[in-house]
């Protein structure tokens, strides 16, 4: 499907891929990972066609079509609506429907019946027809509203125009009409930077069922590890890829370090050896036809290169902070409204429950939430920035340290990022640490002297954040601490929280860096926060226990209700009521239920013979579907007989469905 040989790319001087080649097909799911700057995303745009190299291809199999999406949002009307620049994902299907437009306007004005250009018309019209119901135009907004609504729009929000969205919006929106549009060869640059924690989970599920090949770069080990079948390892100007998901690659790149670096010493042995024999025995006669021959040896050599050490990790430790009370913060009361947003519209309700939270020293909490919710404004209620109906009350001793990303927009001065991290750190330890901590961050060598003016919004960011952190406070509030760090700096960061002796409270949706330092985790939705006292691996299984738990499941497949309320109040009486049956009652029950059965056996027989027929009308459907996608197709002789096939098992698959529909429903209501 994709195919890259020899390729070599320059950027300035500097050759940024040398021969490096790379193959995906039709399922693959490849994850491409390397240090920052290896040059992830250039080879993305060279893949998309957006860069050209300096030698070797770039070659797709014929037909294959590629979507790219890049980390920046591209140009795009901000007077468009969400929905309406999700549906421009359908063009050949809006030509059409244009087209069609047009032809009925002229069959409408046309009063020759018997001409030619009226019969052509028919003919074209039918022709569209045929081709828009392929390719299902009629259900185009329902898709993009399901793709959008799991990227987490709200039903009101597809009508609303995108200048009413932040820049992490607009990018679902792309990435929501990328996803509708299909391409045979999907690149995804850091897709899960802008989205939660349930759209993660949402895109995830997505793409594991794509039949396409997707190529991704992301800094979300959880993301990946779920999500991808093979690993592409960019390093050196190379690619080397590896099989399995990146838990799965980490394991078999140790074990090809090792082999290597066995080769490498061993032949660097053979090389000393070899080099020591034709020194001792050089200047003697007899000895000289084995001495050439060694030499020649040498210079015939294929050398084995030693194995690349891993990048060097910044062993950051926090300043040990200070003794707390017990209790380092209580909130009472939690109730918070924000003003109507825009004339008209109603006031915004995040928090109603009116719940009080309780902390305790050394506690390790994760926020959680869709986007929307109230994480980040319970995090500024906590830090005491964030006005609300209700009680903040801090414990004995608490000296509380809180980051967001908007703190990077004050750091806009003429000094260097040395001299403002040398400005925060407040003891000789911290500013002794200064070096270490901004490595962590990705500032190495020379970078530390960089004008804050001069720096990315992201870099802005971990400027920030790296100040924050050299405060020695013991309870720290971090919003979102890892939205631009790389795989190796977020294992610095949670080695540094796991380590860390206060309190922390993290808003955060990299599942992977929660796992590693979180022992409670805090869900906020629904105007409300739920507590769960374990990991995120603990809430996973615990929520998903909580949703069967919610759920009755009859014993027949694709039947599913909500459990009834039961009134705690009357399970007493349930229970005496159940002492004083008498045999004769437990018969009557035995001889209904034995009647149930046999009404309801017949109807689920029947439903599951037509679920079969439903099943069987569809896989001919797909088939049918497969001739039809290709535009020369309806040139063949036989495209008319499938046309016509293909709308009679549409409308076959609609009755039938309709049919085993209500025998479900009337099976449910006798059960």
């Amino acid at each position: 499907m994709l195919h890259l040989a020899g390729i070599t790319y320059f950027i300035g001087d500097r050759c940024l891929f040398s021969g490096l080649n790379l193959q995906a097909n039709k399922g693959d799911r490849i994850g491409l990972i390397g240090p920052n700057g290896a040059g992830k995303t250039t080879l993305l745009r060279l893949i998309a066609g957006k860069l050209k190299p300096e030698e070797g291809s770039v070659t797709y199999e014929s037909g294959a079509s590629v979507g790219y999406l890049e980390q920046e949002v591209l140009e795009v009307s901000l007077d468009h609506t969400v929905l309406d620049v999700a549906l421009t994902a359908f063009k050949e299907a809006s030509q059409i429907e244009v087209r069609l437009e047009k032809i009925y306007h002229e069959l409408e004005i046309i009063t020759d019946y018997e001409s030619d250009y009226y019969m052509k018309l028919l003919e074209e019209m039918q022709r569209l027809q045929d081709r828009y119901a392929v390719l299902e135009g009629d259900s185009k907004e329902a898709k993009a509203g399901a793709v959008l609504e799991g990227l987490g729009f709200t039903t009101e929000q597809l009508y609303q125009p995108l200048s009413r969205f932040s820049g992490g919006w607009r990018m679902r929106v792309l990435l929501g009409k990328l996803l509708l549009e299909h391409p045979d060869v999907l690149l995804l640059d850091e897709p899960t930077n802008h989205l939660d924690i349930d759209s993660i989970a949402w895109l995830e599920q997505y793409l594991q069922n794509y039949d396409g090949a997707v190529i991704l770069v992301s800094h979300d080990r959880y993301f990946m590890d779920r999500m991808i079948n093979q690993i592409a390892d960019l390093r050196s100007r190379r690619i080397y890829t590896y099989p399995g998901n990146y838990e799965r690659y980490l394991e078999l790149r140790q074990e090809q370090m090792e082999l290597q670096a066995r080769a490498y010493e061993s032949q660097q042995k053979q090389i000393a050896d070899t080099e020591r024999f034709i020194e001792r025995f050089r200047a003697k006669a007899t000895k000289a036809r084995q001495v050439q021959s060694r030499v020649k040896s040498l210079e015939k050599m294929d050398l084995v290169d030693a194995p690349e050490a891993d990048a060097a990790e910044v062993n950051f430790r926090f300043p040990q902070p200070p003794r707390s009370g017990k209790v380092v913060l209580t909130i009472d009361n939690l109730r918070k409204t924000y003003p109507a947003p825009a004339p008209g519209e109603s006031d915004v309700t995040v928090f109603n429950s009116g719940q009080s939270l309780h902390i305790e020293a050394g506690e390790k909490i994760a926020l959680i939430g869709a986007n929307g919710t109230g994480k980040s404004t319970l995090a500024r209620i906590m830090d005491g920035v964030e006005p609300f109906d209700g009680i903040r009350k801090l414990g004995h001793n608490v000296i509380l340290s809180y980051f967001a990303q908007h703190l990077a927009d004050v750091l806009t001065s003429e000094r260097t990022i040395l001299e403002v991290m040398e400005e925060a750190a407040p003891t000789s330890e911290a500013r002794s640490g200064i070096r270490s901590l901004l490595g962590c961050f990705l500032f190495k060598g020379d970078d530390v002297f960089k004008p804050i003016k001069v720096l990315s919004g992201g870099e802005r960011s971990r400027v920030a954040l790296a100040r924050t952190l050299l405060t020695p406070a013991n309870v720290l509030v971090l919003d979102e601490p890892t939205n631009h760090l790389d795989l190796a700096s977020k294992n610095v960061l949670v080695q540094a929280l796991k380590d860390f002796k206060g309190t922390l409270i993290v808003v955060s949706h990299d599942r992977h860096f929660l796992q590693g330092f979180a022992s409670k985790i805090w869900r906020v939705g629904g105007g409300k926060v739920t507590e769960y006292d374990g990991g995120y691996d603990y809430y996973e299984w615990k929520s998903a226990r909580e949703d069967a738990d919610s759920t009755v499941t009859p014993a027949k497949k694709g039947i599913t209700g909500k459990a009834n309320p039961v009134d705690i109040s009357a399970v007493g009486n349930v229970q005496t009521a159940a002492v004083t049956d008498t045999s004769q009652n437990g018969k009557d029950k035995r001889k209904q239920d034995a009647q149930k059965r046999s009404e309801v056996r017949p109807l689920q027989n029947k439903a599951s013979k037509l679920e079969k027929q439903v099943k069987e009308l569809e896989e001919e459907k797909a088939v049918l579907e497969a001739k039809l996608s290709d535009p020369e197709f309806y040139a063949s002789s036989e495209a008319a007989a499938v046309v016509k096939r293909h709308g009679i098992i549409q409308n076959e698959i609609e009755t039938r469905t309709l049919e085993w529909l209500e025998l479900l429903e009337e099976i449910e209501q006798l059960e």
